[in-house]
């Protein structure tokens, strides 16, 4: 741009947003352009003209149209603030921009028929919370305002063009990105705006859709991250790209820009943190003392995880917040990875709001993970904060516990269930007791678990069938029904005769198992061989 210290086109351009319809119609006729279409056609021809004095480098005309903008005819613009017209020849005092045009070559005034409406503002410029993951460098486009819509849909276009210099920047630069942010009704200039995207929202580049999480976590304000639309782009100068913004349902209003930003990666922000400040080992063991001294506490050795709690692996980069009082590290790379995904910036050990200026290097952690093998994953700290080495047979035995207890639970449900035994008692059982599962059923559940066959079911069997002497053996039949597989019949225990009254007293009748098979109803067959219906 052939722009020197004479021209600042931004403050003018603001003022050209804040003027009504008949004081750009009074601008475009003194300046013999046409006069005719919407109020978004009359401001982009009064900037065009703007654009093309400042890269003439034409100061005569440009303080006549700044003069014109200035001191516009007809009624007062509704801003309540009217800027001071300076002096011909002394720039305009700087303010804080709010957007600066891509397009940095002029272009001819264009006419067109149906020219689409671009309802941003410049009173409304949302100043956004600042991420270590991206810097805004300068905006590649004007706020677009998204209205309320309440019951229907609507969409605007916006049009990003870059300059020369700026697209050879970002095509030698691979960090430099085009990246979508939007903020939600109300911004103040005084507040920072957490990135959020309407519910219902579609951006298309080029018309190629934005394939990109614009919604964030659930009832996590700032969790939602800006929309990278840099491979949609046709980085190439003076080319207009078009962006279409599609909305729907909206119950507030939304404010979309379109910045230029440089990312950084995590592996430099971890960098950033070798670089800065340190726990030292001494600051931590001065502080687990301080706490051992404390009469109200009795401190006891505790056990220090030498895991990620986001990862689950071993920590390389032992890091943890100034703000938190545990001396628990989690993985530096980790941690920031998962804020590049979803920013929430909690402490993952006591979920305390942290943020990256926050971060250190815990050397004492640091030390305990450079002096110990990597196959440990934890070390017993003493209160005067000497750690030792956990045995590896601790270790071992507590998940070891856990699994042993669960066996023999387990085992205890499938000896309740399982008694092969009974079959010598279940041939008298009378009529109104058939729902109790035959004997092939039981056994069939018994031969699918050998392994579980214990001390303890024997001594069970035994003590049911003990006051059954009389009674013929029946091994032949529980070795054929044990090697068999259980099927739906179970009919293979049944006697050819009717079941008869039972001979014993009530008071040995056997006892219904809490685990039932499935296919015992298969009991109650009426198709069964020498079936009668019970008495």
């Amino acid at each position: 741009m052939a722009s020197d210290g004479l021209f600042n086109p931004q403050p003018l351009i603001a003022r050209v947003k804040m003027l009504i319809n008949l004081q750009l119609k009074d601008v475009l006729r003194r300046e013999k352009l046409p006069v005719s279409g919407a109020k978004a056609a009359l401001q982009e021809r009064v900037i065009d003209q703007i654009q093309l004095y400042v890269s003439r480098g034409d100061h005569e005309s440009y303080g006549r149209l700044r003069a014109l903008i200035n001191e516009p005819k007809g009624p007062p613009t509704p801003s309540p603030v009217q800027p001071r017209t300076p002096q011909s020849g002394v720039p305009l005092p700087p303010i804080e921009p709010t957007y600066t045009l891509p397009n940095g070559h002029p272009r001819p005034p264009t006419f067109p028929t149906a020219m689409p409406p671009r309802p941003y503002t410049t009173a409304l410029q949302p100043r956004f919370k600042d991420s270590p993951f991206y810097t805004i460098l300068e905006p590649l486009t004007p706020v677009v305002e998204c209205k309320v819509r309440e019951n229907t849909r609507d969409q605007e276009n916006v049009k990003i063009v870059f300059r020369k210099d700026l697209a050879d920047r970002i095509l030698s630069d691979p960090s430099l990105k085009a990246m979508v942010y939007c903020a939600a009704d109300p911004i103040t200039p005084y507040t920072l705006a957490d990135i959020a995207f309407p519910y219902q929202v579609e951006i298309k580049v080029n018309e190629d859709e934005v394939k990109a999480n614009l919604r964030g976590l659930k009832n996590k304000p700032g969790s939602t991250r800006p929309a990278d639309i840099t491979k949609l782009l046709r980085i190439r100068a003076d080319y207009s790209n078009m962006m279409r913004i599609t909305y729907a349902l909206t119950q507030k209003k939304f404010y979309f820009i379109v910045n230029l930003v440089r990312q950084h990666p995590v592996e430099e922000l971890v960098a950033r943190l070798k670089a800065g400040r340190v726990i030292t080992k001494e600051q931590v063991t001065r502080e687990m003392v301080s706490k051992a001294q404390d009469t109200d506490i009795q401190a006891t050795s505790s056990i220090m995880s030498l895991k990620c709690p986001i990862s689950t692996l071993r920590i390389e980069v032992p890091c943890r917040s100034t703000i938190c009082t545990h001396n628990q590290c989690y993985d530096a790379p980790s941690f920031l990875q998962l804020q590049e995904q979803a920013p929430t910036w909690t402490c993952p050990v006591c979920y305390k709001v942290v943020g990256f200026e926050a971060l250190t290097i815990d050397q004492y952690v640091d030390d305990i993970l450079k002096a110990t093998p990597r196959s440990v994953d934890q070390v017993t700290i003493e209160p005067n904060g000497v750690w030792r080495q956990t045995s590896e047979d601790d270790t071992r035995s507590q998940p070891k516990g856990g699994r042993a207890s669960s066996d023999d639970d387990d085992e205890d449900l499938v000896e309740i269930s399982d008694m092969p035994r009974v079959a010598s008692v279940k041939n008298e059982t009378p009529g109104p007791m058939m729902r109790t599962p035959p004997d092939s059923t039981r056994s069939g559940s018994t031969s699918a678990r050998p392994s579980l066959t214990g001390q303890k079911r024997r001594a069970e069997v035994i003590d049911l069938s003990s006051d059954e002497d009389d009674d013929p053996p029946r091994a032949p039949k529980r070795q054929s029904v044990a090697n068999s597989r259980p099927q739906m019949n179970g009919l293979t225990n049944f006697p050819s005769e009717p079941p008869r009254r039972p001979s014993y007293p009530s008071s040995t009748s056997f006892q219904l198992p809490r685990l039932m098979q499935p296919n015992s109803r298969a009991t109650m067959n009426p198709m069964a061989p020498g079936y009668r219906t019970p008495q």
